[in-house]
């Protein structure tokens, strides 16, 4: 059995499984941005806090670890952080729903990493302690390394989480995780939690960019 696998399966003993069927899964219902419009393929979008002032996520390595690679999911110090864009795993859907199995992606590739910029669960041995959301997963490559790039957008009472929850088959089973936020060496971190999500809203990547060129303008 290869790392990859190993690390999945293990996923499967550490957290709370139970069977999923696909007959089960909710109406779709579109996510929307913060303009009140659906969530596109293709369209570039900050993940902002929907707690104020809290700021949107970044790729950072951790050196002082002695782990740069690969990159964790960081809550940047900015306002708006980096811009990803939704894939919706079922290839046929344009429009990002909730409930619904998608891959997340900053833009480009990561040449120190050598890696794609697509959000995966890191194996636990990444940074012992959480189980971390980093760059360099695939979603090309059927297995162990796909299952880890499925995330889901659950609506909450403000904004939205997001989970770990990956749909595969009527038989399979499945974790079901939040992702939440860690304070870990002077960062803060995304890793997966167990009832502890962090709100967040989707801005269109123009959208805030208009917005800063606006206040400075006035």
């Amino acid at each position: 059995m290869n790392s990859s696998s190993a690390a999945v399966l293990f996923l499967f003993f550490i957290f709370s499984a139970n069977p999923f069927s696909l007959s089960a899964t909710a109406a779709k219902e579109p996510v929307l941005d913060t303009d009140g419009e659906e969530l596109r393929l293709g369209t570039p979008y900050y993940i902002q806090s929907a707690i104020q002032g809290a700021g949107g996520l970044e790729l950072v390595s951790l050196f002082s670890t002695g782990i740069p690679c690969p990159k964790i999911v960081a809550q940047s110090q900015s306002t708006n952080g980096l811009a990803v864009f939704f894939n919706p795993v079922d290839s046929t859907d344009t429009t990002v729903h909730l409930s619904t199995d998608v891959n997340i992606r900053f833009p480009s590739f990561d040449p120190y990493c050598r890696s794609s910029n697509t959000w995966r669960v890191a194996p636990y041995s990444t940074l012992p302690g959480h189980w971390w959301i980093a760059n360099g997963g695939e979603i090309d490559n059927p297995g162990p390394q796909t299952l880890l790039t499925r995330f889901k957008i659950e609506r909450v009472e403000v904004g939205y989480k997001l989970t770990f929850c990956p749909t595969v088959c009527e038989s399979c089973v499945t974790l079901c995780n939040d992702i939440g936020k860690y304070n870990y060496q002077n960062q803060v971190l995304l890793g997966l939690t167990k009832g502890d999500a962090w709100p967040f809203v989707f801005v269109k990547a123009f959208k805030a960019i208009e917005q800063v060129v606006e206040k400075h303008s006035e």
